[in-house]
């Protein structure tokens, strides 16, 4: 069964989620706790995501997130498999962590974003672990509350959600929803029966359904901005064209450092940007699968290491977006 497409709504509030393979308790280990911290802190950093809440339990994840300019699936990828990739390195094992792919849910009300804030970090209460989230030191709470200074939660996002005009005064407004949602009755249910999650119709939906493109997220933002579909064929005509590279040279056996430079831009572009599959665009420049896999991890690693070529790729994901963008609006009033 093909899987269902996914609207981005830069500026948006996220319930995200996803558990590991097989059930494993993983992050019960603190140092791979702390290491999934660190890699979402990281990868969130590069694309401009705020961590709102966030929980670890043994088995799975919970974080409420803000998403940026980039695409939030492009930021869960980054994140899974950094996670991935460390914890299979430590432990010498090979094969995927994750049972699935992430579960993402809109938040589009002021009741949904301080109903899920609380019900995250309550998750350990619900599951007997603790009797008072303030115990469990792998969830935003501490950070919250004043228990610990901020690390992961953007402290000023959080809590511009809850009323009041001063920290203090949002504070005691977080910790008198986090009691009331400790009482209520789906708190310890499965996560379809959560109230922002009831309508969806399966659990990768991220939006209501049924004409709901001229809905508001909960702090104003529209639900206008659908990214174009992508394949392979159009990335690279698009990236020709602002690039300053063509086909025939990145296709060629040359190996000049301003080729080399391409299809590595290219390559991040298409697998880390637009989700077109790396063996799609190795077709088309008539390039190995591995060199491929080689080229998306040295612009990963530059992309983090340089600013400038940061803003390369930037700038050259902006026009092909906009230029992708503007030929699916023609196509729809093509007669």
């Amino acid at each position: 069964m093909p899987r269902h497409p996914r609207l981005f709504v830069p500026g948006a509030t996220y319930h995200v989620y996803c558990r590991v393979a097989r059930g494993e308790f993983v992050f019960d280990d603190p140092f791979e706790a702390e290491e999934f911290v660190e890699a979402a802190r990281r990868e969130f950093d590069l694309d401009g995501v705020r961590v709102v809440a966030w929980c670890l339990m043994g088995n799975h994840y919970h974080l409420v997130i803000q998403t940026g300019s980039a695409p939030l699936w492009r930021s869960m990828l980054r994140v899974q498999a950094a996670v991935a990739r460390g914890f299979n390195r430590r432990r010498g094992f090979l094969g995927r962590l994750w049972q699935s792919r992430y579960r993402a849910r809109v938040i589009d009300s002021t009741e949904y974003f301080r109903q899920v804030v609380s019900y995250v970090h309550l998750n350990p209460v619900a599951a007997g672990i603790v009797d008072d989230p303030v115990e469990y030191p792998n969830s935003g709470h501490r950070e919250i509350v004043g228990y610990r200074p901020p690390r992961f939660v953007d402290l000023p996002s959080v809590l511009a959600g809850f009323e009041g005009g001063s920290l203090a005064v949002a504070r005691e407004s977080y910790g008198a929803w986090v009691r009331a949602v400790a009482e209520a009755k789906w708190l310890d249910q499965g996560i379809g029966e959560l109230p922002w999650w009831r309508m969806a119709r399966d659990q990768d939906e991220i939006v209501p359904p049924g004409g709901d493109l001229d809905a508001e997220t909960f702090d104003g933002h529209p639900f206008d901005d659908v990214p174009p579909t992508f394949t392979a064929a159009e990335t690279l005509r698009l990236f020709e064209e602002f690039s300053g590279h063509d086909r025939e040279d990145l296709a060629s056996p040359l190996r000049t450092r301003r080729l080399v430079e391409g299809r590595m831009e290219l390559t991040l572009l298409a697998v880390s940007r637009f989700g077109v599959p790396s063996c799609d665009i190795a077709d088309l420049i008539q390039k190995h699968p591995s060199s491929m896999t080689r080229w998306l991890n040295q612009g990963l690693k530059r992309e983090r290491m340089d600013s400038v070529f940061r803003e390369r790729i930037d700038r050259l994901d902006r026009l092909i977006t906009s230029a992708a963008r503007n030929n699916e609006s023609m196509r729809r009033v093509a007669p």
